[in-house]
């Protein structure tokens, strides 16, 4: 029996607090949502995905472009990401987990940095 709240990463989750805003969702084929114009806030960061959390009710396997920046030191990262799971927060807002698409060995490494400075500054 799984532990209520265990996580079931591999990659460690790393808070970050960062906005975003959404304008278009997409899926595969002619699906799209355009013109949505929702903020979210990205609460945690791993090597292979993001959580957040939305006021919008989002559809799971839609994807979105997100431009994040780990930190002033290291480059932006543009990717593409995949809605896969979201639940109720409360009436007004929800938390989702979305993975990277296709992450390249060059934004593993970014993640990878961002996830050493930040072990540094717990220590």
């Amino acid at each position: 029996m799984e532990k209520k709240g265990k996580d079931k990463r591999i990659d460690k989750r790393l808070p970050i607090e960062m906005s975003l805003a959404i304008s278009n969702l997409y899926k595969d084929g002619m699906d799209a949502i355009v013109d949505l114009e929702s903020d979210i806030e990205i609460t945690d960061i791993s090597s292979n995905g993001i959580g957040f959390i939305s006021q919008c009710v989002l559809p799971i396997g839609y994807y979105f472009i997100a431009d994040i920046e780990l930190s002033f030191d290291l480059p932006q990262i543009i990717t593409d990401v995949k809605i896969v799971r979201s639940s109720a927060i409360d009436m007004d807002h929800y938390h989702y987990g979305a993975e990277f698409v296709l992450v390249s060995p060059s934004v593993k490494k970014l993640l990878l940095k961002y996830e050493n400075e930040y072990m540094d500054k717990e220590i």
